[in-house]
């Protein structure tokens, strides 16, 4: 066993352990919720009757999750190994792979904010999520072409798709789970967003591995974007099967312009959903250009010490998922009341020590707590726009050599400093 299956290995454990207290700690209180509920008085035993039970829950969790599951396995698979194919199969230089990355981000930064809610007043969520799979077929499908034109192109439609993922699929989630009185079923948001980011981190350590593995017995790295483009047709399917739709609260009588304009006065007419979205900017376009640099990083370090063996990308990166799946336990652990006080106590504590697993869970609570259900989607675009430019602005920047990279390095944590001192101004009570 080599050091990073080992490192997998010890993660894996350690991840285990974890999922078995997090499952001792759900049991302890559904016992509790029991022997409360045995106490109660008849007014309080009728009341609870009516409540949704606890198979409802399970089921909106199960149809939620399952489509979820294959759509971010799409993202996943591929993920590891996009700088690679560019860098090392087509041979484009770092400046050129840089501008592919920027074009996602352009695309994913400039149209959704009007988009998003527009489609979904159009079709609803399930639709949008549907298209979200179609578009990232399309995406997966471009990596098999050597002309720049369609890889731009690819990349074009991968930052739509990817704005879709990280808000249409949330927002069908949200807005079932309010329709069907989720609330009073002992189900909470919170421990929704905490599952989303543990089975996510679960799916992405598998493509990891699959990927890997793919990509040994294929001798080539299109292989797991063909494996996403599976998963983006199992997930649509089940999306189309399993859920039902929904528009949201949005006014018929409403424009996008309307959309827009309701979306920034609540941004900017309040100090705490504003102070998210800086955060938000930072700490994911941080990791976001972790992301870009991370296997370049590594590669340079291996060389330096005499190494010519190529390197694991997969393996690496289920590592990196398992960390992450770490955090997002950690956050399940550790904040049991689950308030906005303590979840933003999390949110300053991740942005400093770069907790990716917990930051999701801590940002995604905080914003269902402070955004209201009828302008969500369109908040969540918005919000995603200064982290695309923020993106954007440092690829435009980018160059060759370790050196350029340590500067980035220490760019974005000097940048999440200023995200922690701007948390702990407007969040804390």
């Amino acid at each position: 066993m080599d050091f990073y299956q080992l490192n997998l290995a010890v993660f894996v454990a350690t991840n285990g352990y974890l999922l078995y207290r997090q499952y001792n700690s759900n049991s302890n209180k559904k016992t509790k919720e029991d022997i409360d509920l045995s106490l109660a008085g008849s007014a309080d035993l009728e009341t609870a009757e009516k409540r949704p039970d606890g198979g409802a829950a399970r089921r909106f969790q199960f149809n939620f999750f399952l489509p979820y599951a294959l759509a971010v396995a799409a993202d996943w698979l591929q993920g590891p190994h996009i700088y690679a194919i560019y860098k090392y199969e087509k041979n484009l230089p770092e400046k050129m792979v840089a501008a592919l990355y920027a074009a996602g981000f352009v695309s994913g930064g400039s149209a959704p904010p009007l988009l998003v809610d527009w489609l979904i007043d159009l079709g609803g969520n399930e639709r949008v999520s549907v298209m979200y799979c179609g578009l990232y077929m399309i995406t997966c499908l471009t990596m098999l072409s050597d002309s720049l034109l369609v890889l731009f192109f690819g990349r074009l439609t991968g930052g739509v798709s990817t704005t879709l993922l990280f808000s249409v699929f949330e927002a069908w989630m949200i807005s079932t789970y309010h329709e069907q009185g989720l609330h009073t079923s002992g189900l909470e948001l919170s421990t929704v967003f905490g599952n989303m980011t543990t089975l996510s981190c679960m799916v992405a350590i598998a493509s990891g591995v699959f990927g890997d593995v793919l990509v040994t017995y294929s001798g080539t790295r299109t292989w797991p974007f063909m494996a996403s483009c599976l998963c983006c047709v199992g997930a649509a399917f089940l999306i189309s099967k399993i859920w039902n739709e929904n528009f949201g609260k949005r006014s018929s009588e409403q424009t996008s312009l309307q959309d827009l304009k309701s979306g920034l006065s609540a941004i900017l007419g309040d100090a705490k959903i504003m102070s998210l979205g800086i955060t938000s900017c930072v700490f994911e376009g941080t990791m976001y250009l972790f992301i870009f640099f991370w296997s370049a990083a590594l590669a340079s370090a291996r060389s330096q010490v005499g190494s010519t063996d190529d390197l694991p990308f997969g393996l690496i990166f289920s590592s990196f998922m398992c960390a992450m799946m770490t955090g997002s336990a950690i956050f399940t652990l550790q904040t049991s009341t689950k308030t906005v006080q303590s979840t933003t106590d999390m949110l300053m504590t991740v942005t400093l020590v770069g907790c990716v697993g917990a930051y999701f869970p801590s940002m995604a609570h905080l914003k269902s707590e402070l955004i209201e259900d009828g302008i969500r989607g369109r908040v969540y675009s918005i919000l995603r726009f200064p982290l695309n430019v923020f993106v954007v602005v440092a690829h435009s920047l980018d160059v060759e050599g370790d050196a350029h990279r340590n500067h980035v390095f220490l760019a974005c944590a000097s940048l999440l400093l200023v995200a922690f001192l701007v948390s702990r101004r407007y969040l804390v009570q």
